[in-house]
């Protein structure tokens, strides 16, 4: 077997490397890599329509943009998401754990980037997401998310029910933000 190069090897291993559900797409863009993860970091999902109309139909609820400017550790105060880890310039990985399948997604608030790794709640599931930004040349970079699930207990069924209807849905939605990304990127590097 020939060991992982640093290029291969994804942060995401670290908090979730064992998991019963996952998904992954990525972006060209034409742009540098350090303009990319600015663009990123900077980046409010919120901003993108379909992530607000397929969360509002989710929870029943409007979602509206958020348009406290902020970077994305305080956009994600609140939320129950945390950063779990953040290599400058190559990757950024996100968790959030709770009941998924249920319409608010009882998300564990009280979860911390610390808990994340030990969390293994009987009922729930916990996820793990990352973003990570691989240059092909000075002036191009690819941007990939995966997202990881692992389930506890009974979580495992109920979740499985939930993935089969939401995962193409999920998939647009990862794709639309690599999307706003990539734009935002390729404008500023145009500039």
């Amino acid at each position: 077997m020939v060991p992982a190069s640093a290029q291969d090897r994804s942060r995401i291993d670290e908090f979730l490397p064992t998991y019963d559900f996952s998904a992954a797409y990525e972006i060209p863009i034409n742009a540098p890599i350090s303009v990319a993860y600015e663009c990123l970091l900077r980046s409010n999902f919120s901003d993108v329509w379909l992530v607000r109309l397929l969360m509002s139909i989710r929870s029943g609820k409007r979602l509206p943009r958020n348009r406290t400017p902020a970077d994305l550790g305080q956009r994600l105060q609140g939320t129950g998401f945390v950063i779990l880890a953040e290599a400058l310039g190559e990757e950024l990985v996100i968790g959030v754990a709770g009941q998924f399948w249920r319409p608010d997604g009882g998300r564990c608030m009280e979860l911390t980037a610390k808990g994340f790794a030990g969390f293994s709640r009987p009922g729930f599931a916990k996820a793990a997401w990352n973003f990570k930004l691989r240059e092909e040349s000075p002036q191009s970079t690819v941007l990939s998310t995966e997202t990881r699930i692992k389930c506890f207990g009974a979580a495992l069924g109920k979740f499985r029910l939930y993935w089969s209807l939401v995962r193409p849905f999920s998939g647009l939605l990862r794709k639309a933000i690599l999307k706003q990304v990539k734009t935002e990127a390729e404008s500023k590097a145009r500039v």
